[in-house]
């Protein structure tokens, strides 16, 4: 068995939570990975109670920086969609070894996850009001799940929550893949970020590239596999 000295610290994606990667921690473990996962404050996840000051990017990335500065040694981050944007601006600290995209958005800077989608709607994406975004049911478990059993689906699909489209707006002006070593995993069946649009715009801006034969959350379809290829990148 494997033992990084490094710390895997997980950060989700838009509307989930740490439930996500509750079946790929134990494969983590299982090779020696010390693995951390937090919860990011623009997902509001009491239902009907909206914060007086809606969180965005910055303070999803200020959550990340404050796990950081709670644990000891070197520290590798890892996006998962959205949470590529997170880790962009939190990963700017000294003890962050490595930054890993998950078929995460990795932003040029000055960029916002809005403006890498060229400032265009989203057809699966729903405004609740001013503010709040979900995705909408019927098309989320093709767009996030479409590798999952039926019962995965529906589970997942449950737990998703609204998310501060805030966050989606707010650019990060120096990514801190510019300065520190990365790298893009791509997901090959991936129904929320293109393929082609990972391979050919995110993955050239990494150290390293891999590739998943997976849908957008590997961690639900195959954590065994993600786990190895996280494993291998620490």
């Amino acid at each position: 068995m494997r033992q990084s000295s490094a710390t895997l610290i997980l950060v989700h994606g838009a509307w989930h939570g740490s439930w996500c990667w509750e079946r790929l921690v134990p494969h983590l473990e299982e090779r020696g990975v010390t693995v951390r996962t937090v919860e990011l404050p623009s997902v509001q996840r009491t239902p009907g109670v909206k914060s007086a000051r809606p969180a965005g990017l910055r303070e999803d990335a200020n959550a990340v920086r404050a796990l950081i500065e709670a644990l000891e040694g070197p520290v590798v981050l890892c996006g998962h969609s959205y949470g590529g944007m997170v880790i962009s601006l939190a990963g700017a600290h000294a003890r962050v070894s490595r930054l890993v995209y998950l078929c995460a958005f990795m932003p040029q800077p000055r960029q916002s996850l809005v403006e890498i989608r060229g400032n265009q709607p989203v057809p699966w994406i729903r405004m609740l009001d001013e503010e709040m975004t979900l995705p909408d049911a019927s098309l989320a478990g093709e767009v996030f799940y479409n590798d999952c059993d039926s019962p995965t689906r529906e589970w997942a699909i449950a737990r998703l929550a609204p998310q501060c489209n805030a966050a989606f707006v707010a650019p990060v002006a120096r990514p801190a893949w510019c300065d520190v070593p990365s790298t893009f995993i791509v997901c090959a069946r991936d129904g929320a970020i293109p393929p082609d649009l990972q391979r050919t715009l995110f993955a050239p801006r990494a150290e390293r590239t891999r590739e998943l034969d997976t849908g957008h959350s590997p961690f639900l379809s195959q954590p065994a596999a993600l786990a190895q290829a996280l494993a291998e990148s620490l």
